[in-house]
């Protein structure tokens, strides 16, 4: 189908099927089961309430936000497919997915993903990027004083000052932190200790767990005598450097080729799957919280674009433009079923902080 017939059903789609289904199944918390079943009653459907089987828990733990599906658009050929990420297992063969099947006449890419989780944490090993750089670079390991790991992304103006961009869940602690809060480099998890520190976190969006969010971001500011290098991409290609050209497009192309330097994986590439993803759910600390308006991409060959530890990578295009911020991963899915890596549109993420990228 067409790109904007494609926007156009996706849309469709969330308002009359998988927003009441979700906000019927976010229920589950306070009504039990007696949610889930009238979630699969949503617009006629009829369905088991055993696809949100949870284990013995106390009640007050269950997250507000439950995994469903999420919806975007896939290329295929010259034209698009709806993008259909089932984030339970349950839900895979379900009278949901049937019904969104249905509706898109067949022209669908669905793909079990499971649970996606923010990428911050991972065993250490030593390569250059979770090790100590001045000046900061790009891709190297990063986070606030009482996170594990994460990975700076790049550098940005806001105001007259200098900051390293990330995630909030990387810098601000998922809205834990306060103003003037450490930032580490290396991160802790790597070895890092105060004297370490090389900024301050000073801006972050809050996570919402209720409601949508856009983004996962936060900056921190660089101390003085902290040099840092805002266009060196080390080793991102063949091994080889390769130098940040600016701001890319604010639409990605279809199968586009993408590329990241991040804490655990290091340089990887890679190439968008679908765009414009909705009803994208992630496992926080604070419980899961969904995202719209995200990018997918999964890894080339038999391996995955990222790894725990690589949340705040800033991811280029083939022309060394920056186009997203990596801030979460699913446990499968994908083409090799390596998992599938969610970003942040960059142009979101610098709108939202109201900076500007480097250089």
């Amino acid at each position: 189908m067409r790109l904007d017939s494609a926007r156009g059903l996706k849309q469709q789609l969330l308002q009359d099927v998988i927003d009441p289904f979700t906000e019927q199944a976010n229920l589950l918390r306070t009504e039990g089961v007696a949610a889930v079943a009238a979630a699969m009653r949503v617009r006629g459907m009829a369905g088991d309430p055993s696809s949100f089987g949870i284990g013995a828990k106390r009640t007050a733990t269950l997250p507000q936000v439950q995994r469903s599906i999420a919806l975007g658009v896939a290329p295929k050929g010259p034209e698009y497919r709806l993008a259909v990420r089932v984030q339970r297992a349950a839900l895979r063969d379900s009278p949901l997915v049937e019904r969104v099947t249905r509706e898109a006449r067949g022209e669908v890419d669905v793909q079990l993903v499971g649970r996606i989780d923010k990428r911050q944490r991972r065993a250490p090993a030593r390569p250059w990027y979770q090790s100590n750089q001045r000046p900061l670079l790009i891709g190297s390991s990063i986070a606030h004083v009482a996170v594990t790991a994460g990975t700076l992304g790049a550098f940005v103006m806001k105001g007259r000052a200098v900051h390293v961009l990330s995630n909030n869940h990387v810098l601000a602690d998922e809205n834990r932190a306060a103003k003037g809060d450490v930032v580490l480099q290396r991160a802790h998890f790597d070895g890092g200790r105060r004297r370490d520190a090389v900024g301050r976190v000073t801006h972050w969006i809050a996570l919402k767990p209720r409601g949508s969010n856009t983004v996962d971001a936060a900056l921190a500011s660089v101390d003085a005598g902290i040099g840092h290098d805002p266009v060196r991409l080390r080793g991102l290609v063949g091994g080889a450097d390769r130098r940040l050209a600016g701001l890319g497009p604010e639409f990605i192309d279809e199968d586009a080729v993408v590329y990241k330097v991040g804490r655990t994986t290091g340089p990887t590439r890679g190439r968008v799957t679908a765009f414009d993803m909705d009803n994208v759910v992630v496992n926080f600390d604070i419980g899961n919280v969904r995202f719209d308006g995200q990018i997918e991409i999964e890894g080339h060959g038999r391996s995955a674009f990222s790894d725990g530890g690589d949340s705040g990578s800033l991811i280029v295009d083939g022309e060394m433009r920056a186009v997203a911020l990596l801030f979460a991963g699913s446990e499968s899915g994908g083409s090799n079923d390596a998992g599938l890596t969610y970003a942040n549109p960059i142009h979101a993420v610098l709108k939202a902080l109201k900076a500007t990228l480097l250089p």
